[in-house]
C-alpha cells in the first residue's frame, strides 16, 4: 500500500513538473512575442534613377521606364515601375525626361520624387 501511494505521488509530481514546464514555455513566448518586431519589416533603401517614360498605365499606376544604370541595383533596361502617389503619376507623360528615386523595402519597390531632367541629352 505505501509502495502505491509512493508511485502516485511521484506520477502527480512529474505530472505537476511537466505542467509547470509548458506553462512556463508559453508565458515566456507570449512575452518575447508581444515585444518583438516583425520579421517583415525593412528598411527602406533608395537608388538614383535617371531615364525617359516609355508607357503610362492609368489602372495600375506604372510607368514604363527606359533607365540608365542605376549604380548598386540594377544595369540600364526599360520596365515597369509602380508609381505610389497619384499626384505624381497624374503628371507624367510618355516622352518625359525623368529623375526620380527607386524605393526598394524587402519585395515591395515603388518610384517617387520624380522631377523633370533639365539635364537630359
Amino acid at each position: 500500500m505505501l509502495r502505491m501511494l509512493s508511485f502516485k505521488i511521484r506520477i502527480a509530481a512529474a505530472g505537476l513538473a511537466a505542467a509547470l514546464l509548458l506553462a512556463g514555455c508559453s508565458s515566456s513566448e507570449r512575452k518575447t512575442g508581444a515585444t518583438k518586431a516583425p520579421d517583415s519589416v525593412a528598411a527602406v533603401k533608395q537608388y538614383p534613377m535617371r531615364g525617359k517614360i516609355m508607357g503610362l498605365d492609368a489602372g495600375q499606376h506604372v510607368a514604363t521606364i527606359n533607365h540608365e544604370e542605376i549604380p548598386g541595383f540594377m544595369g540600364a533596361m526599360t520596365m515597369g515601375y509602380p508609381i505610389k502617389d497619384p499626384a505624381e503619376f497624374g503628371k507624367l507623360k510618355v516622352g518625359d525626361a525623368i529623375t526620380a528615386t527607386v524605393n526598394v523595402q524587402g519585395d515591395d519597390m515603388w518610384v517617387g520624387n520624380i522631377k523633370p531632367d533639365t539635364g537630359a541629352k
